[in-house]
């Protein structure tokens, strides 16, 4: 009988770890949320730290158009849009900065999962680690797309989670692409 009982809790266990990190960003969608930086609103100062420990000061992307992205890697929606993220970074990587900055997250967490799953862009660190709640109470993925005037052009939340073609958009309007014609995308089979 003991050997029955400890069987099933191992078994349980997994099933319940499962559940707490299918939540994780879950319950934050609570009626109770306060968005404190809202499309049109300037936006905060902060300081980051980069992976290496390099220091970037939210003023040194004064007059640049950036992604700041608030997640948690335990959070399904925030790991979806990561990998959205991604293929922005992959076209826009030399004219818009993304941004991740965890909610709560350490730099061993974060570092640990894009080792996990191969991304290549780039991940900071709060100073402050409030940070996050300069934005908003509650709700990751938050994300904010920052125009060239350092104001909130756009602000994606779970509900949707920002999508590509949104996105990206978004940020051909800003950088004053509309209307180009992206050769790498138009080349047909050759």
């Amino acid at each position: 009988m003991l050997k029955l009982l400890k069987v099933s809790y191992f078994l349980r266990l997994p099933l319940l770890l499962g559940l707490v990190l299918v939540t994780a960003c879950v319950n934050d969608s609570e009626e109770d949320v306060t968005v404190r930086v809202n499309v049109g609103d300037a936006v905060p100062t902060f300081v980051l730290d980069d992976a290496a420990g390099n220091e970037l000061l939210s003023s040194s992307l004064n007059g640049r158009v950036f992604i700041l992205n608030f997640i948690d890697t335990t959070c399904p929606d925030c790991r979806n849009e990561l990998q959205v993220l991604q293929r922005i970074y992959d076209q826009y990587h030399d004219e818009v900065p993304i941004l991740n900055v965890p909610r709560s997250q350490t730099k061993e967490e974060l570092q640990d999962y894009w080792e996990k799953t191969g991304l290549t862009l780039p991940y900071y660190i709060p100073r402050n680690p409030q940070l996050y709640y300069l934005f908003a109470s509650k709700i990751i993925p938050r994300t904010y797309v920052v125009d060239s005037e350092d104001r909130v052009y756009a602000a994606f939340d779970d509900s949707p989670i920002a999508d590509f073609d949104t996105l990206d958009g978004i940020l051909q309007q800003l950088l004053g692409l509309e209307g180009e014609v992206n050769l790498s995308m138009s080349v047909e089979g050759n």
